[in-house]
């Protein structure tokens, strides 16, 4: 069985692998990466290491740049260059579905890549050089997953939950976004380390959902009932002009299924209502 390391201890998704790894039988060690360096990691019997480093679910400002091209790019690079060096056989790296940019179209194809902001930019040019790396005895894998959710999980779809949990009513306005419950992405890692795949990876659950699709499923879970309105599309859309959350709320943000299909995306083993349960009632 494969040793796997997993460089990121104490993070949401670092310590999920960990969990989802070991269960299905992998000797899983994970590392806290503000105690060990990359230099100092012992790399003895590791065939596959998986990179859940960055800097998520704060405020981005100016002065933070060079933060982030540290974290989401010099070190996954440095990362990388010691696994090949201590031949490990798999790299695998949390990059983002940012690398695309602001785009509100179906992503369908890596010819739309296009980041806008240097959160984006970071793991664009990580992706890039890390992938410079592969051979054939040393593969690197991409992950660029879309909000993940799961009890516990913050950011976008925390910040969905608690207006689910505030307000009966809400506009039946029609979106299209991809999401990825965390268990989810937990069976892909493991059939992607099982696979010793490299490449560029889209992971999502098995269907596209609107934001208001969403609202309704939380309040379900939470045993309530959800009013949806018609006919508000262009009050949502002047809202989105002006509204920074509402924007990132209601704007069109997905991939295509196919462009996220591996092993028959039989690792998406849930229904959507189901995934929502879990991550309102645990």
């Amino acid at each position: 069985m494969k040793k796997v390391l997993i460089y990121g201890k104490n993070s949401y998704i670092g310590e999920h692998y960990y969990q989802a790894l070991k269960k299905v039988g992998y000797n899983v060690v994970i590392i806290d990466s503000f105690r060990e360096k990359p230099k100092d990691i012992d790399f003895t019997g590791i065939d596959v290491v998986i990179n859940v480093v960055g800097i998520a679910h704060v405020k981005i400002t100016d002065d933070m740049e060079d933060l982030f091209y540290r974290i989401n790019t010099d070190l996954a690079v440095e990362l990388c260059e010691e696994a090949k060096k201590h031949y490990v056989k798999q790299y695998i790296y949390m990059s983002s579905m940012n690398v695309y940019g602001d785009t509100t179209e179906t992503i369908c194809s890596r010819d739309q890549e296009s980041p806008k902001n240097f959160y984006g930019k970071s793991k664009f040019l990580a992706d890039q050089r890390i992938h410079e790396l592969e051979d054939d005895n040393f593969k690197v894998a991409s992950v660029r997953p879309p909000v993940v959710y799961g009890k516990g999980c913050k950011g976008n779809f925390a910040l969905l939950q608690k207006i689910a949990s505030l307000t009966p009513i809400f506009p039946s306005f029609r979106n299209v976004k991809s999401l990825i419950y965390i268990g989810h992405l937990d069976n892909f890692i493991c059939q992607l380390v099982e696979s010793g795949d490299g490449g560029y990876f889209h992971p999502q659950n098995a269907q596209t959902i609107s934001t208001a699709d969403t609202i309704v499923a939380i309040r379900k879970a939470l045993g309530k009932k959800t009013i949806l309105i018609p006919g508000l599309g262009l009050l949502v859309k002047i809202c989105m002009k002006f509204i920074s959350k509402a924007e990132r709320a209601f704007a069109n943000d997905n991939y295509s299924i196919d462009f996220s299909r591996y092993k028959d995306n039989s690792y998406c083993n849930m229904s959507f209502q189901t995934t929502i349960d879990k991550t309102i009632n645990g």
